[in-house]
């Protein structure tokens, strides 16, 4: 059985998909995405006869919270250890197809929401007028939800508190199912409000620190955009093709980052005022922050100091960096921010779950998966993760599979939506 979900694990995350999200990025690029939107993000939502529970400013926080987090830590290291310096500059490709994707996926969120139903759901049952997809893509959120947005993250938070301070495993878990359960039971408005306060914190938190090193070591940083823009266009990696290293690595990276395409995002703005153009506008700044801001410090961080090829990976790499100028304090600086944003994720997902449960079950029931959603939590601190990560990148796809061509179809309305 592990065989075959490891087989049509790699089926279904192989080059087909990544060419479905090129594809689909570049036509909402051309077809859908408005660039003139931003200017929104400085006007008031306008007053309509809908109230929603959250501003435009706490939805993207909390679409923030699901998005940024470990993986742009330990994933941009692996990023650079499997595909070279070059990786970064395909990261920034990735963020600007991102961005046309996740604008694509907001305003046609918010054109067609309903009441509780909204997101990626609400134009997969209202704009293609199929509703069986639209559960197959709640099912697919609920499970990756568990795995990806749960089990893994306080696997992660734990493993990270374990080996800086020794910390038990099982008080993580359990600290972290609580710390959600308080969140989350107070529904979106605690939601944005617990967001709100924290992700701007611990962002600015983690980007001055990457900084830090970065100017502590300036007289490396010409260098390190040479190696950057040398491996992106070196003969080695465009002789691979799009298999090779720096694209392959760097686009899978840059786009699963800020998770544009797998249609989370919408979920997490479907409570928020706002018009389409505007919640649109808000998700492009999520992507620019995701991936071109803290993903790119991070990885400069990293060639600046020049540990690149130490033989540590991951987290241990990140740590490596940060050690060069923060000495011992960089082992009390980043588990606790890693463990942060685990949890920022582990709410954000929760949120994002909990929203495609409703869809699945017409809103009965809610506050069991919340509770399921918490216990889940203090296993995935104290059991091993292999499986889960499997069924979770399953459903991961799953979602993309679902949401992808929608966006095909639906995008070329995005630029001629009514100004709500």
């Amino acid at each position: 059985m592990s065989d075959f979900l490891n087989a049509l694990n790699q089926l279904l995350w192989g080059n087909g998909l990544l060419l479905l999200l090129l594809v689909t990025g570049i036509f909402c690029l051309c077809a859908g995405c408005d660039f003139r939107a931003l200017r929104l993000l400085w006007k008031k939502p306008p007053k309509t006869n809908q109230t929603h529970a959250l501003s435009p400013f706490a939805a993207s926080t909390a679409s923030l919270a699901a998005a940024m987090g470990t993986g742009n830590i330990a994933g941009v290291a692996t990023a650079l250890t499997l595909g070279g310096a070059g990786a970064v500059f395909w990261m920034w490709v990735a963020a600007l197809v991102g961005m046309a994707l996740i604008y694509a996926e907001n305003v046609l969120g918010c054109r067609y929401r309903e009441g509780e139903l909204c997101g990626a759901m609400a134009y997969l049952q209202k704009g293609l007028d199929s509703p069986g997809l639209a559960k197959v893509f709640a099912l697919c959120c609920v499970l990756a939800s568990l795995g990806m947005g749960n089990m893994a993250q306080t696997n992660t938070m734990a493993q990270t508190l374990s080996a800086a301070f020794g910390t038990p495993e099982l008080l993580t878990g359990t600290a972290a199912a609580l710390l959600t359960a308080a969140v989350l039971l107070g529904g979106a408005k605690r939601v944005g409000q617990f967001t709100q306060a924290v992700i701007p914190i611990l962002s600015c938190a983690y980007l001055l620190a990457a900084l830090w090193v970065i100017v502590s070591h300036r007289e490396h940083l010409g260098n390190a955009f040479l190696s950057i823009f040398r491996d992106a266009f070196g003969f080695s990696e465009i002789g691979g093709g799009i298999g090779g290293a720096a694209v392959s690595i760097g686009i899978r990276r840059g786009i699963f980052s800020n998770e544009a395409g797998l249609g989370s995002s919408s979920i997490l703005h479907g409570d928020a005022d706002g018009t389409p153009e505007q919640l649109g506008a808000y998700a492009m700044c999520e992507v620019f922050l995701d991936t071109i801001v803290c993903c790119t410090l991070t990885a400069l961080a990293i060639l600046c100091t020049g540990v690149l090829g130490s033989g540590e990976d991951g987290g241990a790499l990140v740590f490596a960096a940060f050690s060069q100028t923060m000495g011992r304090g960089a082992a009390f600086f980043l588990p606790p921010v890693v463990a942060l944003f685990a949890l920022c994720t582990l709410i954000g997902w929760g949120y994002c779950g909990g929203k495609a449960f409703a869809v699945l079950t017409k809103g009965r029931y809610l506050h069991m998966f919340r509770l399921l959603f918490c216990a889940a939590a203090v296993l995935g601190a104290v059991m091993e993760l292999e499986l889960v990560w499997t069924l979770a990148d399953i459903a991961n796809a799953g979602m993309m599979y679902c949401n992808l061509p929608a966006l095909l179809l639906l995008s070329p309305a995005c630029g001629h939506i009514r100004k709500d």
